[in-house]
């Protein structure tokens, strides 16, 4: 899904741009522990190397977003009280990486960038200065690729092992 940033104008205020940036800080520093831990406890080091690297990929993301709250005069915070703006992922990996189930890891993953991309569609059609929709919109379609992999992987594991 193509999506065109709203960038006609940059009227809204700085605090409020600061809020969401650091609403998705706080969802890609989720989704970089989360795939810390789905590296740490997946077994096939095909699958442990591409978490890592999305983990690394969130990382990136995040300091670039910090970089954005800097440019519009904020303080990078992922732990203040706005974070409740978007729904969150990454709550199940633990339960699905204890379960030992592959594609329960993959599914916890699936459906947390899930919420990643609804999160950034919900900004990407808000109004937003044109430099941060930039940003946004290179994360935004590395995301759909993570999700889709995923999926991908999900559907080739239920193949698999369909009874």
């Amino acid at each position: 899904m193509a999506l065109e940033p709203n960038t006609t104008s940059t009227s809204n205020d700085d605090q409020s741009l600061v809020t969401i940036l650091n609403s998705l800080i706080h969802i890609c520093h989720q989704a970089h522990d989360g795939y810390i831990k789905a590296a740490d406890g997946i077994t096939t080091s095909a699958y442990k190397t591409m978490f890592a690297e999305y983990a690394h990929q969130r990382s990136r993301f995040a300091s670039q977003l910090a970089n954005l709250v800097t440019d519009y005069h904020g303080e990078s915070n992922d732990v203040s009280h706005d974070m409740k703006m978007f729904s969150h992922g990454w709550k199940g990996i633990e339960p699905a990486i204890m379960g030992g189930d592959n594609g329960a890891i993959f599914a916890e993953c699936e459906d947390s960038e899930a919420k990643a991309i609804n999160s950034y569609e919900q900004v990407l059609e808000k109004t937003i200065p044109k430099d941060v929709a930039v940003i946004l919109k290179q994360q935004y379609e590395q995301i759909v690729d993570a999700h889709g992999r995923l999926h991908n992987l999900l559907e080739a594991y239920h193949l698999e092992h369909k009874n």
